[in-house]
């Protein structure tokens, strides 16, 4: 039992019971204090993360113009270098089909230097071995080859004396024929030279020869063609004055009866002292009755 009086139990309920609503109201005001700064401490939280937000935010925007930065920087030193680099390699390639291409030209050129002396040396040969009729007929050939000009001279030297030497063989060899009455063979000659000379005052002399002797073998036809020819060379300044005597008797015997007769009447105006120019005139007069023809 207590030593305290009846009215202190009371009392000190009292007190406990007042010290506990402190109590209870320091608890709760403990309580507040705790919830206002869990408020604040999660208000803080709150805000604190905000900002954490936008500094990553902006740490993250900033990542991105920086990635967006370097990039770009990246993307101009890419295409200004691969610009030179693509410069750099079309030069390269244009320089290469350059030489590609010089080097095709200076094969073909040593090719064709090559046939060209091929060509040369095997001319050459023709010419040594006096092989004229070959020579000459290759000559336009080998002219078109790719010559030195002292090939080109000599070349056209030795055509040209292989030309003449075909035509003096020829000429000499038909008249000696015509002369000797071999008619035949003197056709045969003096075509084979004129085939290798047409013009000039000695191919006048050659068809003169050579009509003479195709009107004497019935070639009346020819002989006309080839002594308009040697008289058109003027032939009766080397020796052929009777040239038109023989083409009025090839005209005559072709029946072309006008044209004769005015070559028979020109021949002997023309020649005048010549033996032929009786006969001629006669032959004029004779023909002056004969029927008038025409071609």
């Amino acid at each position: 039992m207590s030593d305290l009086p009846p009215s202190e139990p009371s009392a000190e309920i009292e007190r406990l019971r007042l010290r506990l609503d402190e109590q209870g109201a320091l608890v709760r005001r403990t309580h507040a204090a705790v919830t206002a700064l869990a408020e604040s401490v999660a208000g803080l939280v709150a805000a604190q993360r905000r900002r954490e937000r936008g500094v990553n935010l902006n740490s993250f925007i900033a990542y991105l113009l920086f990635t967006v930065l370097l990039g770009g920087g990246f993307l101009m030193l890419y295409k200004t270098r691969s610009g030179e680099l693509l410069d750099a390699r079309d030069r390269a390639i244009e320089e290469r089909d350059g030489h590609r291409g010089r080097a095709a030209e200076l094969q073909a050129e040593i090719a064709s230097r090559d046939q060209a002396a091929e060509q040369a040396l095997a001319y050459y040969d023709l010419l040594r071995q006096d092989r004229r009729p070959e020579a000459i007929a290759r000559f336009g050939e080998v002219q078109q080859a790719r010559l030195t000009p002292v090939e080109r001279a000599l070349f056209t030297e030795g055509e040209t004396a292989a030309r003449a030497e075909i035509v003096d063989a020829g000429y000499l060899a038909g008249l000696d024929a015509f002369r000797a009455r071999d008619l035949a063979r003197a056709i045969t000659e003096l075509e084979r030279a004129l085939a290798y000379e047409q013009e000039g005052p000695r191919a006048a002399q050659m068809r003169y020869y050579l009509g003479v002797a195709q009107h004497r073998v019935g070639r009346h036809e020819d002989a006309a063609r080839q002594l308009e020819l040697a008289i058109a060379g003027r032939v009766d300044q080397v020796g052929g004055g009777d040239a038109r005597y023989y083409l009025a008797a090839a005209l005559e015997a072709l029946g072309r009866i006008d044209e004769a007769r005015a070559a028979y009447d020109k021949f002997a105006s023309a020649q005048p002292e010549s033996q032929l120019a009786v006969a001629a005139r006669r032959k004029s007069a004779m023909l002056a009755h004969a029927p008038s023809t025409t071609n």
